[in-house]
This record gives C-alpha cells, structure tokens and sequence, in this order.
C-alpha cells in the first residue's frame, strides 16, 4: 500500500493482543516500575528526529534497537532513563513554513517580519507530536515523551549558548574568511557533512563546460588553456594554477581565420584530447614549476582598484590539486568560489572580496556583473568570452544541491564564524580509537576515523531566523566583540529581562561597549541546528545551570544507535563537542546501521515520500514481527537492504505463531497456575528430550547474552528462530503423548519442563519482541494480566545453567538421522503413517546414538528397529522397505486414528470432549479395529467404537484407508 492510500487493513489476532498488552502497561504503569527497580545507572542518548512528519519504517528501524538494549539492561538490574527528544530549528521547518506562507526567499521574510516569521516556526513544530506517539507506542518502545526536551526550549538554548561561550573562551571559535557550500534560495552557508550524509543532495547534471585563452602578458599571440565546468564563476578569476612536476608544452598552430600563428600552453599528456587531426607544432616543453610567476591578461575586466592594484593577481601559482585526469592541466582560480581556490588564495596573498551576496547574485565590487544572478551569468560569460573562448562542450558531473529545498549549491567563501577542528583533531582521533566500541567495527578506522582526519573547521553560523542565536555582540562603533554564556548575563548587561532566546526578541537586548561606550547589538545569525543536536548530553538536563552533579554520571552515554548518515552527522557532531568541551567522548558503544530503501530505490526519507505507512505492516503483522524482521538483518550491522514484506510476514509466521501454538497445548494440560522456578535441574530426569531442552534453552541464553551485550544485535535474535523451531517440531511434537498418557509422574514431569522453557524463554524474548513474551509469560505463570505488578518486563534476566554439549550434539546426530531416513522413505513413495520394519544406519565414531535417542528415531521415522553397521566419514541410512501384514494392519489402525481426529477438529472438539466412533467396513478393516481398539481408543479421546454408522453420528465421512473404503462417524458423548 502507498503512502497516499487511505484504506487500513484489517487487524490480525496478534496485532489485537499487542494491542491489549500496550493498554495493560499503561494501566500497570510498567515502564515507569521497570525504571525504578534498577539500582545502578545505564545511560542511554536518543538523537532527537525532527518534529515534524510522520515516523517511517527506517525511523522506526532503529527506535526498535533503542527499546530493545534497555529493555535488556533494565532486566539485568539497571535504570535506564530514556527522555524523548525533538529536534525544532533549521531549515527543515523554515522550509515548510515558506512554502505555508507562499514565501520566495528571505526578501520576502523580512518583508512579512522575523517575529512573525519565527512565530509561524514555532506554532509548526509545535504539530504532530501525536502522531509520533501512536507509532512509537505501536512498536512497544518504552520511551517518557510527556516530559521531552526540545531544542526550541529556553532551558535547552541556554545551555548551547553556554557551550558556544566556553569553546570561544577556550579559543576554539574564531570568525574569518572560509569557503564552504551555500544555498542561494535559503541564503545560508551549508556544512559539507549536511550535504554528505545525504546522498540524494548530489545528482549528475549536464553542464556547459569552456575552455578558456587566458592572454599572457607580453608574449604575443600566447595564450594559457583552462577549463571550468561553470563559467558564472569566471568573472572573479584572480589567478591560475599548475601542477609543478607535471610536463606542460607550448605549441604553435596556425589560425585558420586570420591565418596568423597561435601559441598554447596545455598539460602535454591532454594535447591530443584538444588537438588531435590537427597541424601544430611542439616549440617547447616545460615543468610547471617553470610557469609559475607568468602573468596573464583577466578575461574580465571588473573595474575593481582592490583587485588590479594587488600585485599577487592574474599571475601563475603551483598548486597540489591540480591533475592532468581532465580538462587541460590548468585550473582557473577564483578564491571567492572554491574552496582549493580560497586556500591556494590566502596562501599566496590574493585578495579577499566579497563578489556575490547570500542570494548568489553579484555584488557592486562585481563590477558590470553586478545584479547577475550566478545561473545566468553562467549564459553571458559564455557569450561575453567571444574569441577568449578557445572551446565548448556539455559535460555531465556530479553537482551539489540543497537537501531541504533541492536549489543548486555554490561554492561560496564567506565571512562566518567557525570551530577550529585541527585544534582538537589529535585528541578525536585518539578517543575514538581508546575509548569507543563501534559495531560493526569497521566504521571506528574507516569512515569514522576518515571523516576526523579530513574534517575542515566547521562552520557554525547559518544566515537565518529559527534557531539558537549566535551569543555574539558587536560594537558599532569599534568592532568590539561580546559572547555571553547565560541569560543572567544577557539580562545583566543589557538591563533587560529575557524572555525568549529566539529572533527578534534576543535581538533587542543591546549593551553598552566596554572599550569605547559604543553600542552592540547582537550578530544575526543563528546557530547550526547540528551544535545543538551534538548539545543534547548536557543541554537536555540543563546543564551546566542544572543538574550539575547529577550529570557526572549520565555523561559519557553507554549506547547510541543511528544509520551510516550520521557518521557525518549526529555522531561526528557529538563527538567534536564532547571532545572540545569536556576532552571526552560521547558514547562508549554505537551500532551503525545501514540505509533501508523506499519505493524507489533511494534512501527511505520523510522529504522523498517513498515509504508506505507502517500502521497497516503493524495491522497485517503486529510489532512484534517488524521487530524481531529488523533485528535479524544484516541492516544492523551497517548493510544497506530494502523492506521485504515477505520476510516481516515469515517472522509472524515462522515464530510468533507457533510459539503461541505452544503455550497453548502447554495451558491446556497445565492444572495449576503456579509460578515457575528460576532454575531446573534435569540431570536426574531420565527423559533425554527434557535434558536436550533445556541444555538448548541454556545454550541460547548464553549466546544472546554473549551477543547482546556485545551490541551485536542480529547474532542476539537469529538464535531466536531455531529454538522456537526445536521446541515445536521437535520437542514437543515428540513429547505429545507423555501430556496425554496415563503415566501421572512422566506426565507432571513433561509439564514442569515445558512450562520452565517457556517461562525462561519469555525472558529471553522480552527484550526482542515484548509483546509476545508477555503474552508467554503472563499465561504460563497463571497470572493473565490480573496483576499491575507483574510482567515479564520486571523479571531478572535468566542466567544459564549447565549446557550439555555432549547431549545437544547427539541430538542433532538423531536428527540428522531422521532427517535422511524420512527422504529416503520419500524417495520410494511409503508413507511416515506406514510402520516399516526396520532402518540400518552407518555413522561415525564421534556420532554415538545412545539409547534414548533410538526411540525417538524409532517413533519419528515409524520403525520397529534400528541397527548400526560400521563406520563412515558421515550418516548413511538404509530402509527395509518390506511390508507384511502385520505392518500393513498397524498402518491402517493410524490412518483411522488420523482420519479420527480430523474429523474431531472439524466438529470444534477440545481435550475435554470425549466421543463415540462408528464404522462400517471390510472383514480387514474390522480385524484391524478389534486388534487395535484400545489404542484408538486412547488416542482419539473416544469412549467407545461401534460398528455401523446410523444417525447417533453427528459428522460422517467415507475415507479410504489404504485401499478399504470405510465408512466413519462420530459423537460427542
């Protein structure tokens, strides 16, 4: 179903008992019991999803592992706070509220007014949190979001305020000239890492790519070859570039137009991509290091005295970025453009001039260019170039663009204020490869380590209005500058009570200039929305004006989830932070999960709308299945996938259901509703299916214990599978008549083992799939909801106890066994219901089958004996196919015993319906019923058997039992 279809499926049973159990914790209060009953401290950080929207399955995704690791630690005695956390400011919400109010750019902002502006922010963010609720709720994670923090709230804004304070008291923060990636629609610088964690942000487009003849000064008829892929930025062309060791020519060639001879100067291994057929002559060969200090004539003459009066200007410099991989070995500079060309810029002393504004139209000092929007002086360079362009070509490249309006990006060197990065990158790189467990553990050297040793100074400042302000005032009068640290401050410098931190009303405290009596007012940027995310360790409990003590202990966190995005964000975000201000990490353990895919193969993304709404999956499947589908992927361990229904709609089926077929027989048979014991000793208990149990039980909690605390989360619930398997077509398929026998002692034996496996089991499941194990839990402890203070969820962990591994491996022998024995009959085309007489099995030495375990395969293959010839290198099994009468005479007696109970289940008959049988038949047919009456008797749960069917038969049926017709019916007695 698509995201826009309306209709609800239907709710199957499972979602309707989830469904009970969420209004039972609520009623019980269980979340807020299970968090007071631990003793000691595990902290838990959520990064906090935008307010706005709808959850999606790769929100929910790892929502589920953020309920499943406390769940697990609250079981084992901690308290594990977890406070909700909305994420407000940004562009996201200035995005939506513009497109609400039919806004164009930030003209029209400051037209309509910042304080109405922000007021619309406010009362946006403000919307869905309900919603979010359902959804969370739905999936069982247990979560407070009536007391969540907001990034929007004063306390929260006070304490980034006071971050930012400390890292420019420490020297951290400084305002200067960088390049980075600009939005021309928004009006706002971008980090890369907000562009590159998105990999939609970056699409191939086809462009109009140039070559340019830069004119060398005093040389005639000479002219340098560049290339760019965006002409716009040509008119603020201030120098060229070379690569120093690599080998450039000068060739001459005759112009076929004027016929006078041209000279050009290109990286010698391109000269036959532009000159290949043509006639030209190779006068020189020289090292790029020998061009640099050439000077050259500006293909556009601005009229700026700042530019032309500087001497570094229009001349050839060596730079290490240059490659001879494409265009022609030479790259244009333009340092207000690029941010190789910045660096290169300040390196060599061109000047810095601001050319083009926030809107990406150029400036006054633009001269004629002035007013030229960027994309359409990308149209007039390429006109005005004239007989200065050499060629041109469409070229197709990879191109940036905004993640939140989808507006083509710049490369934008503007004034701004940034974090020094290169200060605290030893310590970063040290931390995490000291202090963190990643998982999986590639990340910690790989993208992680790569995105510190890379990271360029991170620019905070973002020329908008919803967001944390900038702490900085400046003098009018001197350029002093003030950051303040907290709203007492604020309030104590400018006179003035602070009521809201956000624009405009921050804006209108003013204060008085310590140095020359001037006037400052307040900077108006806002603060990068990604510094308060990294701020929510200490910015949720208000810290440093709060909880100051109790902080110690909630910081560093002890696990943090988010998808491979965040390795450039949320997660690198924190870590700047907690390194910068405290010189610790964040967190000490981070799973890393993959992308999930929508519809169209994309990342799943609330901006794309390429998800179908999880509320029918939780309908058609319940929670419990999405849960436990998303723990056993390899998603979980940083792999990307995309949703398979089919795969959610197996875990129902494959788990759930047959566990609660289990419980059920198990509640069936069970006469009291007794509390089940802790721990089970079994080793003086002679049945060898009960030992193999529960030594497979101790065995899973070893590994999902082992798995779990190590936050490897698939190998914690793949496990989860094959025991429910074990116990259903194995155990219990093989211990069916013990619950139904005569013998009271093996019996009450069968129901002690089974009810201690599901009991413990329950515990087992709790953390993976709730819903169910509460269900278990609640109806094999005789409970059933009718006690608010006891639930699965308020259980200790089980430990384990002994695990027999001399038991488990000859039980997988037998099974094995079985296995080949039942292809084998498969093969001839005999029936399991056939008793044959006997199987020959070949094993090897390390594989003994003991006694017990020949009964088993006796009843599962339906043999009489089984013998053992010799040894090989694996299981080997023969069949006696040989059938006399006596064999052919017991195989029918269970073709009517399961003729019987199907006709029993047809009439909706429990255990605790006894019946009558009638027959008509052959002389066979009655030789097989007199010899075979008790045992019918006994396992059809019948009083009687009666030849001749007459109108006592409640429900009839002719069968053919292996070739007789018979004629059957029963009655309830």
């Amino acid at each position: 179903m698509n995201k826009g279809d309306k209709k609800e499926v239907k709710k199957n049973p499972f979602a309707e008992m989830e469904e009970d159990v969420i209004k039972f914790w609520e009623e019980a209060d269980t979340f807020k019991k299970s968090v007071e009953k631990g003793d000691k401290d595990y902290v838990f950080y959520d990064g906090p999803p935008f307010i706005t929207g709808l959850p999606h399955y790769a929100t929910l995704l790892p929502s589920i592992a953020k309920d499943m690791i406390p769940r697990y630690w609250t079981m084992k005695g901690y308290k594990v706070e977890r406070v909700w956390g909305w994420d407000c400011h940004g562009l996201p919400a200035e995005n939506k509220v513009e497109k609400e109010l039919e806004l164009r750019n930030k003209q029209d902002i400051e037209k309509l007014g910042v304080g109405k502006f922000v007021d619309a922010c406010r009362n946006y963010v403000q919307e869905g949190s309900e919603q979010w609720e359902w959804y969370i709720n739905r999936i069982a994670r247990w979560v407070d979001m009536k007391n969540s923090y907001r990034t929007m709230d004063k306390n929260y804004m006070e304490s980034v305020m006071w971050a930012f304070k400390t890292l420019h008291d420490k020297g951290l923060i400084y305002e200067g000239y960088r390049t980075s990636l600009h939005c021309p629609r928004c009006a706002t610088p971008l980090s890369k890492f907000e562009i590159t964690m998105d990999a939609g942000s970056y699409k191939d487009v086809e462009d109009e790519s140039v070559v340019v003849k830069f004119k060398v000064k005093n040389q005639e008829n000479t002219f340098i070859l560049a290339w760019t892929t965006t002409p716009w930025t040509l008119p603020g062309n201030l120098a060229l570039a070379v690569g120093g060791n690599i080998e450039y020519v000068k060739i001459e060639k005759k112009d076929e137009g004027a016929g006078e001879l041209l000279r050009f100067i290109l990286a010698n291994d391109l000269l036959e991509k532009y000159f290949e057929g043509q006639e030209y002559k190779i006068i020189e060969k020289i090292k790029g290091e020998d061009l640099v200090g050439s000077e050259y004539e500006p293909v556009f003459d601005l009229g700026n005295k700042k530019i032309t009066d500087n001497k570094k200007t229009f001349k050839v410099y060596v730079a290490d970025f240059v490659t001879t991989e494409d265009g022609t070995g030479i790259v244009h500079i333009a340092p207000n453009f690029g941010e190789d060309d910045f660096n290169l810029g300040k390196v060599v002393g061109l000047p810095m001039i601001d050319l083009m504004d926030e809107n990406g139209i150029y400036t006054e000092e633009a001269g004629n260019w002035q007013g030229e929007y960027f994309k359409k002086a990308n149209i007039r360079a390429l006109k005005d170039l004239g007989d200065k362009k050499f060629s041109a070509n469409k070229h197709t490249h990879s191109y940036p663009f905004c993640y939140r309006c989808n507006t083509r990006l710049i490369h934008k060197t503007q004034k701004a204020w940034y974090l020094r990065i290169e200060d605290i990158r030893k310590k970063m790189l040290k931390n995490n490869k000291k202090k963190i467990n990643w998982v999986p553990e590639y990340f910690k050297e790989g993208r992680f380590q790569n995105n510190l040793k890379s990271a360029p100074d991170w620019c905070l400042s973002r020329s908008r209005y919803w967001g944390s302000p900038l702490p900085v005032w400046r003098c009018e009068k001197c350029g002093e500058i003030k950051v303040t640290g907290s709203i007492e401050e604020i309030e104590k410098l400018s006179g003035k009570k602070v009521d809201d931190l956000h624009r405009p009303q921050i804006d209108g405290h003013v204060f008085e200039c310590e140095k020359c009596k001037g006037e400052m007012k307040r900077v108006k940027e806002v603060l990068d929305c990604w510094f308060e995310s990294g701020s929510m360790p200490f910015a949720q409990f208000h810290y440093p004006f709060e909880n100051k003590k109790e902080w110690k202990d909630l910081f560093p966190s002890d696990f943090i989830i988010e998808y491979t995005g965040q390795l450039r964000g949320w997660f690198y975000y924190l870590h700047v932070l907690a390194n910068a201000l405290f010189d610790d990490v964040a967190f000490k353990n981070v799973i890393v999960s993959g992308v999930l895919a929508g519809t169209d193969g994309r990342k799943m993304s609330k901006s794309y709308g390429n998800y179908p709404d999880p509320k029918n999956t939780l309908h058609k499947y319940g929670a419990d299945a999405l849960r436990l589908y998303f723990m056993n992927s390899s998603i979980m361990l940083g792999d990307d996938t995309s949703l398979s229904e089919k795969d959610i709609q197996d875990a129902l089926r494959k788990n759930i259901m047959i566990l609660w077929n289990v419980t059920r027989f198990y509640d069936m048979f069970n006469d009291g509703a007794v509390i089940q014991k802790s721990d089970l000793k079994v080793e003086k208990n002679d049945n060898i299916l009960d030992q193999w149990i529960v030594s497979r039980l101790n065995q899973l909690i070893e590994e999902v214990t082992d798995k779990i605390e190590k936050y490897d989360l698939p190998g914690a619930s793949r496990p989860i599978t094959p025991f429910i398997d074990d116990l259903s077509t194995w155990y219990l398929r093989r211990s069916r008549d013990r619950f139904k026998s005569g013998d009271e002692k093996d019996k009450a034996q069968a129901i002690e083992v089974m009810g201690f496996v599901l009991n413990t089991f329950s515990k087992v499941l709790a953390p993976v799939m709730p819903f169910i194990a509460e269900q278990v839990w609640q109806k094999v402890n005789g409970f059933n909801f009718k006690d608010k203070d006891r639930s699965v969820h308020l259980e200790e962990w089980p430990k384990s106890g002994k695990v027999d591994k001399k038991i488990l491996e000859e039980m997988i022998a037998t099974r094995k066994t079985v296995e080949i024995a039942l292809a084998k009959r498969d093969e001839v085309g005999i029936k399991v219901r056939q008793p044959l007489q006997k199987i020959i099995v070949c094993s090897p030495k390390t594989v003994a089958i003991r006694n017990p375990y020949i009964e088993l395969i006796k009843a599962d293959v339906n043999i009489k004996e089984v013998e053992f010839h010799g040894t090989g290198d694996e299981i080997e099994v023969e069949l006696d196919t040989e059938i006399n009468d006596d064999l052919k005479r017991e195989g029918m007696k269970r073709e009517f015993v399961r003729f019987i109970n199907a006709m029993r289940k047809k009439a909706g008959l429990t255990i605790e319906d006894s019946i009558a049988i009638f027959w008509d038949g052959s002389d066979v047919v009655r030789t097989v019923i007199k010899e075979y009456r008790e045992s019918i008797i006994a396992e059809t749960l019948a009083e009687e058997v009666k030849e001749g069917v007459g109108d006592e038969a409640d429900v009839k049926r002719t069968v053919d039992v292996n070739g007789e017709e018979v004629q059957l019916g029963i009655c309830k007695k």
